[in-house]
Order: C-alpha cells, then sequence, then structure tokens
C-alpha cells in the first residue's frame, strides 16, 4: 500500500511539472492571461493547487490552518521552484512515515474535525490535482494553443519506460 501511495503522489509531481515544462514552450503571457475558468489565470490555478499542496501535507504533519492562503505565483520559473520545494518536502515526509494506513486526525478550516488514512489523504491530492491540471488543459486551449496530456497511463508508461 505504501508504495502505491507514493507512486500515486510521484504520479502528480510528474503531471504538474510535465504541465510547466509544457507552459515554458508556450509564450510567457499564457501563464498570466486573464480567462473564463474556474480561476482567472493559469498562475492563480497553480496558486491555489500550491497551496491545497500544503494544506494537506501540514495536516498530515498534525499541523492546523484555520485558512489556506491563496499562493500569488507571477511567473512560471516561481512555481517551478515553490512545488519543488514542498514536493520535496513531501517525499521526505513519506520516506519516514511508518505506514500509509495511519489515521490522520484534522480539523478543516471551518474547525470541523475528521479522520482519514494518510492514503486517502494522498488520494485526495491527487484527484484534486488532476481536477485543476484539466483546468489548465482548458484554459490553454482557450487561449489559442496546444495542451499536453498528463494522465496517469501516460505517466506509467513513462516510468516503465513504455513510451
Amino acid at each position: 500500500m505504501k508504495k502505491l501511495t507514493i507512486q500515486l503522489f510521484e504520479y502528480h509531481v510528474w503531471a504538474n511539472k510535465k504541465l510547466i515544462k509544457h507552459l515554458r514552450s508556450l509564450p510567457e503571457e499564457v501563464f498570466v492571461n486573464q480567462v473564463n475558468s474556474v480561476f482567472p489565470t493559469i498562475a492563480e490555478t497553480f496558486g491555489h493547487m500550491l497551496a491545497v499542496d500544503e494544506m494537506w501535507y501540514l495536516r498530515l504533519k498534525g499541523v492546523y490552518l484555520q485558512q489556506i492562503g491563496q499562493k500569488k505565483l507571477n511567473t512560471i520559473e516561481e512555481t517551478e521552484y515553490k512545488l519543488d520545494d514542498l514536493y520535496d518536502d513531501i517525499n521526505h515526509f513519506f520516506i519516514n512515515i511508518e505506514s500509509v494506513e495511519n489515521t490522520v486526525v484534522y480539523k478543516n478550516t471551518k474547525g470541523n474535525q475528521f479522520n482519514n488514512k494518510v492514503f486517502e489523504i494522498v488520494q485526495h491530492i491527487v484527484n484534486h490535482g488532476t481536477y485543476h491540471r484539466g483546468n489548465i488543459a482548458a484554459m490553454i486551449r482557450q487561449l489559442g494553443h496546444e495542451g499536453t496530456s498528463t494522465d496517469y497511463i501516460f505517466y506509467l508508461r513513462t516510468i516503465n519506460n513504455i513510451i
């Protein structure tokens, strides 16, 4: 179970990095251009993803946050740096965790208490990221550019050297 949980998180990291690499190939303004979507810019979407990933990481560590703050990201480079830094911390957490079946007790931003296993939280993080990467793919198309696939099956093919 631990290996699968870590693999799912590694997929999340891979997919975000692949999307960032694709964004680097597009005109710089694509990152901050306004579109009609869940968030008004790709930068703000990544800011939300970063804030939520950090919030869940802190919950895994037993830290309570009354609210999550939107992360303001100005450039793709800044986004990549901040995501890499957070994901390094999370990977270190996984190396040291005994079991992903441990229960995490945490409070949401409204102060309500919940219990979930570590692997359930990781699954949520991955699903949340997939949802917002889909938003970003749609935003890229709205701005007149081709997207890139970040599907889980492509990740599996990549790590198994099938592609």
